[in-house]
């Protein structure tokens, strides 16, 4: 016993971090569920084997999730691990795993599932009696953009569990809906210190001049922690979005931006006569870039021996993640392509995959890169579709894009870089008149925003003309398809008339807009 615990404090923990060294997973894996680990151990093991991003983990994890004679710890943190990686095992096993009954192996499926799933996560989001409803609302970060999935997740900031509060504050996050501003300025004061310091995290995103008093003011907070947060909060959204948009306006521009900014340009630092340094003056750049450093080159390997190298996944990774575009310059092997072709697609680590994707694009691999958007990782699909639409147009793409776009799992800004791929692919006679119909009434508020940015670029005057009766209407979950209107208008030579609701929108970015709108 004291020989095994001599070994656990003695693992080098941030040196096989820092190198990505998989010659350590085998042996991580094993200490992972050794019963007399302490929590600290066990969480120190499983940040380790996050960081390392071994594929070959994958399928022990999996044995260790649903190994029901384990100790349940070692079994929650084996599920943490997976779901950090991303990968999803497919719906089938997951409802499966839902319907099997473990307690344990049901809260990793609920983590996991996606829109595709709706049918379960949402009444137990539904339900906040429900034993799992905190797990529900944290699946509803991702994938779940629709309104009526971002009202239960405002709801739950009022949950009477603190936890279920935190993690709603962190959902909201990623589709940063405007009805939640309010609940989260109310959650950012929470007695719950955790609870607070995610509505504050969360809030660096509503640039309003509310959000910026409200916050400013908890700058004064007792709790140092609170004070931190809400210092961090208020800078990003003074810095960030109210004074950027000055240093990128003209002096017409400014001048409407300053009016608007008027209730809080003392919390701006903005001087009555407007004497603020511009953000390209060196003197006042806060922020301080440093060049990017020059790692050398390891010369012209030959086809075999790159694929011999990156096809040992053992031995430290990080280097070899960090040359990876370096070494596999697309005109260097182009003569190549055909074998490197099947084994980057086959290359069983999902990061090579997702990577590959570029260098399929300039090898013009339009059949390696469709078969990648099929891919069990979302991250690969991902990066698969975007690359499709850089390609030059090509009509026999733009229906499997479109159905790509139908899909329950393309959501946020894969639905946005998947429709901007069928839009290039596809005939603007048939892409227009969907483009119209996906602006009007799809629940995904990035595809709604990005048709009308399309169908700005296609020079479609009268079907945005058509869409603006929509900027009188309230948001569905963001600005982003007014703001997308308000940005089409200029281009087009089109003026939406009196828009005295949105003059009136405590918002920058809409505010900013119409300063645009206005100077055409």
């Amino acid at each position: 016993m004291n020989d095994r615990r001599d070994t656990l404090v003695s693992i080098p923990h941030e040196e096989i971090q820092s190198a990505e060294d998989r010659s350590w997973t085998e042996r991580l894996l094993g200490w992972l569920v050794l019963p007399e680990l302490t929590a600290a151990e066990r969480d120190e093991i499983a940040t380790t084997l996050e960081r390392v991003e071994d594929p070959r983990a994958e399928a022990r994890l999996t044995c260790i999730v649903e190994a029901r004679v384990l100790p349940e710890a070692a079994r929650e943190i084996a599920g943490a691990i997976l779901r950090s990686a991303g990968n999803s095992p497919g719906g089938a096993r997951l409802r499966a795993a839902w319907a099997g009954g473990d307690a344990v192996l049901r809260r990793h499926a609920l983590l996991l599932m996606g829109r595709a799933e709706a049918d379960i996560v949402e009444p137990v989001a539904r339900d906040p009696a429900h034993p799992l409803h905190k797990e529900a609302i944290e699946a509803l970060a991702f994938d779940f953009s629709e309104p009526r999935f971002q009202a239960l997740k405002i709801a739950a900031l009022e949950h009477p569990d603190a936890d279920v509060r935190k993690v709603a504050a962190d959902a909201l996050l990623w589709d940063e809906p405007v009805a939640a501003e309010a609940p989260l300025l109310r959650a950012a004061a929470d007695p719950a210190v955790d609870v607070a310091i995610a509505a504050l995290d969360t809030l660096r995103y509503y640039p309003s001049q509310r959000c910026l008093r409200a916050v400013t003011a908890l700058c004064e907070h007792p709790d140092e922690r609170v004070r931190a947060a809400a210092g961090r909060c208020a800078f990003e959204i003074r810095e960030d979005r109210f004074r950027w948009a000055l240093d990128r306006a003209d002096p017409a521009e400014r001048r409407r931006l300053l009016a608007w900014m008027d209730p809080v340009r003392h919390l701006l630092g903005i001087p009555e006569d407007d004497a603020v340094p511009r953000a390209d003056d060196p003197a006042t750049n806060a922020r301080i870039y440093p060049p990017g450093g020059d790692r050398g080159s390891d010369g012209d390997l030959e086809t075999a021996e790159l694929v011999a190298l990156y096809a040992d996944l053992d031995g430290c990774w990080a280097d070899r993640k960090s040359r990876f575009s370096e070494r596999f310059r697309a005109e260097r092997y182009a003569a190549d392509r055909g074998v490197l072709t099947a084994f980057l697609v086959g290359h069983p680590d999902p990061w090579i995959r997702e990577r590959s994707a570029a260098l399929l694009a300039a090898w013009g691999e339009h059949g390696a890169l469709l078969g990648l958007t099929h891919d069990p990782a979302s991250h690969v699909k991902k990066s698969a579709m975007y690359w499709l639409g850089q390609l030059s147009a090509n009509r026999a793409l733009a229906a499997p894009a479109w159905e790509h776009l139908g899909e329950l799992g393309t959501t946020g800004t894969h639905a946005l870089e998947t429709l901007n791929t069928y839009v290039a692919h596809a005939r603007k006679e048939d892409s227009i008149p969907r483009l119209l119909t996906l602006a009007r009434s799809d629940g995904r508020e990035p595809v709604r925003s990005g048709a009308v940015d399309a169908l700005a670029r296609l020079g479609a005057r009268a079907e945005i003309e058509a869409l603006l009766p929509l900027l009188a209407e309230p948001p569905q979950v963001t600005w982003g398809t007014h703001l997308a209107l308000l940005e089409a208008c200029r281009p087009l030579g089109l003026h939406p008339g009196r828009c005295d609701a949105l003059c009136a929108v405590d918002n920058i970015d809409v505010q900013i807009a119409l300063v645009h709108m206005m100077a055409a």
